[in-house]
This record gives C-alpha cells, sequence and structure tokens, in this order.
C-alpha cells in the first residue's frame, strides 16, 4: 500500500514537473518567435505611398535606407463622436509614415517618448468632436488626414538632425517636411 502511494506521489511530481517544464518552454518560444518576427518586421521595407515630388528607389540608395521609411502604427484609436444616439464612435487605425528616420524612431519607440505623446495627441484632437454625418464623409477623411500631416509637420519642423540641415544648406533645397504621409489604414464608425 505504501508503494502503491509513494508511487503515485512520484508519479504526480513528474508530471507537474513536465507540465511546468512544457509551459515555460513555451513560453521562452513565443517570446523568441515574437522577438524574431519584431526584428524581421524592422528589417522588412513597409508598403510606402510616395509624395507627389519624389519617387522611390525600388532598393534602397537614399538616407532612409533600403527599410523604407519609418512607420509609427496608431491602431485602436476610439473617439466618441457627436450623434442623436448616445453611443457613437469612431474606431480608426491610422499609420505614420516619416521621411525622419530619428524622429521615426523616436515615435515608434516601445517605451513612452514625448514625440509619440505628441503625435496621439495631435491625431486625437484632430479625430475629437465630430458628428456622425462629418465623419461619415470621405471628403472629410481626407480632410483630416491632411490635416493631421500639415500638424504634425508644423509641430516637428524643427526637429532634422544637423547633417539634414547642413545638406540642405548646400544643395540650396529647402529641407522636405518630417512627415512623409498620414495613411488611414481603418475607419469604422458604430451608432
Amino acid at each position: 500500500m505504501k508503494k502503491k502511494i509513494l508511487l503515485g506521489v512520484i508519479a504526480l511530481i513528474v508530471l507537474c514537473l513536465l507540465g511546468g517544464g512544457g509551459f515555460f518552454g513555451y513560453k521562452w518560444y513565443a517570446r523568441r518567435k515574437a522577438a524574431k518576427a519584431a526584428a524581421a518586421a524592422q528589417t522588412a521595407p513597409p508598403a510606402a505611398v510616395p509624395d507627389e515630388d519624389e519617387d522611390f528607389p525600388s532598393s534602397g540608395g537614399d538616407k532612409e535606407g533600403s527599410a523604407g521609411p519609418a512607420v509609427l502604427q496608431l491602431k485602436g484609436l476610439i473617439v466618441n463622436l457627436e450623434s442623436q444616439h448616445k453611443n457613437a464612435f469612431l474606431k480608426c487605425e491610422i499609420d505614420i509614415l516619416f521621411r525622419d528616420q530619428e524622429l521615426g524612431k523616436l515615435a515608434s519607440s516601445e517605451k513612452p517618448t514625448v514625440e509619440n505623446s505628441v503625435i496621439r495627441s495631435i491625431v486625437l484632437e484632430a479625430l475629437s468632436g465630430k458628428s456622425v454625418e462629418v465623419a461619415s464623409d470621405v471628403e472629410t477623411r481626407e480632410a483630416i488626414r491632411q490635416e493631421i500631416k500639415d500638424n504634425l509637420n508644423e509641430k516637428f519642423a524643427n526637429h532634422r538632425s544637423k547633417e539634414d540641415q547642413e545638406k540642405a544648406k548646400k544643395s540650396g533645397k529647402p529641407l522636405k517636411p518630417p512627415i512623409r504621409d498620414v495613411l488611414v489604414v481603418d475607419w469604422a464608425i458604430q451608432q
């Protein structure tokens, strides 16, 4: 009888060790896989929309390198809308493409940064206070997108590296704005 109890306890301990090891092994593997995916996402070129005045090289060549412009994805933005219904809101996702790589790195950092907070504030300010009718209009959406881009470029106009400023002086051309484009990736209205 004691041998059966001892054998049962040993079996239970082995089962717990195997289960715990499997759990922690899975967690380790998942973290490793996520780190690889994040590294691949940083090196993979994002799909970009060129400005009217510039072309993207197919394989690097400019200051931004082959990785393309830095991108900040603002996912899951939710803003209340003015409506006859009590609970109308807008849920959207906005991607910001940076011409200034340094600003893009600061804004898209995983740690909270001033640049990220300022960008979120400007985006939310542009989206807030709209009515359902205004938010539903495609032309208004384009105007909001352009307003966000203009406000961000105005706010970060002086946030350029000294190297970029020197290159602009030497070439005699003005610096291009630090924000390349603002893209509305998702736009859903709930009433």
